[in-house]
């Protein structure tokens, strides 16, 4: 059992920090290949990812709160820790996922205004380090609650 549930916390650690490595790659490509610009479907395509990790993280803390689970946590210390976790991490990322797109909105509007008031045209624009990172760090950290979560929720099912 004790192996298990070292596996169980190599898999949690992978999952809170992979998506850092994720946030790194973005971060280290614009500053070295220029690819910090922004643009209208890109703004979009990541507005609708953050949608979906809130819809999804919100989903799972509804069933997971009107569920059995309810029950079993009163006699189980592993299902209630986990329960508790779980409900956390998704929270958690429904509030970073909340951050990254008014970031995202934010920064969008920004880097469209310096680009058009250099004779730019409308609809892109270069994102400068703080606007980059005010969308990197709560979108990886959303990413991270999210999976962090949902393995949990998995723990909570294979000790039913």
């Amino acid at each position: 059992m004790l192996t298990i549930t070292c596996l169980f916390y190599v898999l949690v650690s992978a999952m809170a920090v992979v998506p850092m490595f994720f946030v790194w790659t973005v971060w280290h490509e614009a500053k070295t290949r220029g690819w910090d610009w922004t643009s209208d479907q890109s703004r979009n395509m990541y507005v609708d990812a953050a949608k979906t990790l809130i819809t999804a993280s919100g989903i799972a803390v509804a069933l997971l709160a009107s569920s059995t689970v309810a029950s079993a946590r009163a006699t189980n210390d592993i299902v209630a820790s986990s329960a508790k976790v779980a409900v956390v991490c998704l929270i958690s990322c429904v509030c970073f996922s909340l951050v990254v797109i008014l970031a995202l909105m934010r920064g969008f509007e920004r880097a469209q205004s310096r680009h058009i008031e250099s004779g730019g045209r409308a609809g892109e624009g270069k994102l400068n380090s703080a606007e980059l990172l005010f969308i990197l760090i709560p979108g990886g950290a959303a990413l991270s609650c999210f999976l962090v979560g949902f393995v949990f929720l998995g723990r909570i099912t294979f000790h039913f």
